[in-house]
């Protein structure tokens, strides 16, 4: 049985340094969803990764400080996460990346930022986030027959000789719905997949966010930002029984694995599709992570 590297995704300070306090192995049966924590091939293994950052909104880029601090503790390997750049958000993340030691893996989510990592620091190792792996990932998708209508170009070969050619040796990706371990596939790039959620799709207007606005200036990109999303989570019923439960947090709407969705992974997993499993430590449908 192959077993998979062990990474925890964190996007809030709390959570970095909750995790950096813990004086002993970190065990993943602690930051599982309830979903799989009966997993006896998983539960005693322990995290050795962090994933710091957030994928989605470069105004939850982490301080440099929490990136020195976890990047000292020499029980963890750290992946900076970067989400989708504009003009001021690649000036912000120039000192995080001028900052990271030699063979750092960085994740990128934007074309740009694969640019500015392989030209401008390349003695840093990116991967592809889950923004440059589409997919067709809809929670209201009513069956598998409907799902193989949109297949994904993700594990073709051209796509893996394209970002092979920008240095690129590891991509990220969700369990779409109806997917089965096969679905995964063992090609030339390494792959990571997001446990417990996935996301549908972002956005550049942040809902909860707009809340506090004035009528007239809600729902629109651009406006101020006070991190709602780190304390308000927009949960969404189901309208029929067949749809996966999903939720919205900050400019992201995500929808939480099924248990053929943990099946898949594990079958992945095991057949050594799959060599690094990625557990959402904040930012999910909880408000605090425990």
């Amino acid at each position: 049985m192959n077993t998979p590297e062990f990474s925890l995704a964190c996007t809030e300070s709390i959570t970095v340094r909750r995790l950096l306090k813990t004086p002993e192995a970190v065990c993943v049966r602690a930051w599982l969803p309830e979903a799989d924590t009966d997993n006896p091939d998983w539960n005693e293994r322990t995290i050795t990764r962090i994933h710091l950052g957030n994928e989605f909104c470069e105004r939850l880029l982490p301080e440099m400080g929490i990136l020195e601090t976890a990047l000292a503790d020499s029980r963890f390997a750290v992946s900076l996460t970067l989400p989708a750049l504009s003009d001021q958000g690649m000036k912000r993340v120039l000192p995080l990346l001028a900052s990271l030691p030699h063979g750092q893996e960085v994740i990128v989510n934007d074309w740009g930022a694969l640019r500015l990592v392989r030209h401008s620091y390349p003695d840093l190792k990116p991967s592809a986030g889950r923004l440059l792996c589409k997919q067709i990932k809809d929670p209201r998708l009513p069956s598998a027959e409907w799902a193989g209508l949109c297949p994904s170009g993700i594990f073709s070969d051209p796509y893996a000789a394209f970002l092979m050619d920008y240095g690129v040796s590891r991509m990220e990706v969700d369990i779409p719905p109806y997917a089965q371990a096969a679905d995964l596939f063992d090609g030339k790039i390494r792959l990571s997949v997001h446990l417990g959620y996935g996301y549908v799709m972002k956005g550049r207007m942040c809902k909860i966010g707009s809340l506090n606005l004035p009528p007239a200036a809600r729902f629109q990109p651009g406006h101020g930002c006070g991190r709602e999303c780190l304390e308000y989570v927009e949960h969404t019923a189901r309208p029929t029984v067949s749809d996966l439960r999903s939720f919205q947090r900050g400019n992201t709407r995500f929808y939480a694995h099924d248990h053929d969705m943990w099946n898949a992974v594990r079958g992945a997993s095991h057949a050594g599709r799959v060599d690094r499993l990625i557990i959402h430590g904040d930012w999910h449908e909880d408000r605090r992570p425990h």
